[in-house]
């Protein structure tokens, strides 16, 4: 979304893209091909005997809220920004610390490893409870109420009184990071196992699997 003012802008390290969307088993088709196309590879097919193994994705669910990046400097919060239009964002700190789930120093316990900076990425999201609760008080002072939780979750955290967002009870699962800061971390499913131990909050649905069938019964669980 373009930048509206009111907050200070940042620039993000790295950018920050909105992901591309499929609408049917022949469009994720079309992405696995397009994945194993650039790699040189098969469904299925082996590595190199250096990397013996298959392709694998990570299948998450997707929260429906507000992207966010958080920066981390020797393990304490330093800045947060809404993804405004990819490149810049708004500088919205002080109303990402009103949430509880967000940490504002990193666990380093039992030799995790924390980085001098870190930039993580997560979807600030309205809980289905908190918004009907939300849209009770609005209509009880005469106000209309909020149309969906995607929509209060963003005009929540634009708020120019942290006070009035502290009061909406925000959340946050944080998806991923800028990965030239964690070069130690060696995939997807690897880098949310480490967020989750150095203390931010990942959603547990996650599964890695190795094919089209994998990523099919994901989706078809859920």
């Amino acid at each position: 979304a373009p930048l509206e003012g009111g907050f200070a802008t940042v620039q993000h390290s790295e950018k920050m893209l909105s992901l591309q969307d499929a609408f049917s088993y022949e469009e994720l088709k079309d992405f696995l091909n397009r994945v194993y196309k650039e790699l040189g590879k098969s469904e299925g097919a082996l590595g190199s005997e250096k990397s013996p193994t298959v392709v694998e994705f990570v299948c998450e669910l997707k929260i429906d809220g507000s992207a966010v990046s958080l920066v981390y400097e020797n393990g304490k919060f330093v800045r947060g920004a809404t993804r405004g239009d990819g490149v810049f964002g708004e500088d919205i700190t002080a109303n990402l610390k009103t949430i509880n789930s967000i940490p504002l120093r990193l666990l380093s316990k039992n030799g995790v490893k924390i980085p001098p900076r870190l930039e993580v990425r997560g979807e600030v999201y309205l809980g289905k409870d908190e918004f009907k609760r939300i849209n009770k008080e609005r209509e009880e002072e005469g106000l209309p109420p909020f149309a969906n939780p995607r929509n209060a979750a963003a005009g929540s955290l634009r708020q120019i009184d942290p006070a009035n967002t502290a009061r909406r009870k925000l959340n946050i699962f944080v998806y991923g990071a800028v990965n030239s800061m964690v070069p130690f971390i060696s995939g997807q499913f690897e880098l949310l196992k480490y967020l989750s131990e150095i203390g931010f909050r990942v959603n547990q649905n996650i599964k890695k699997v190795a094919s089209f069938d994998g990523i099919r019964d994901y989706l078809e669980y859920w």
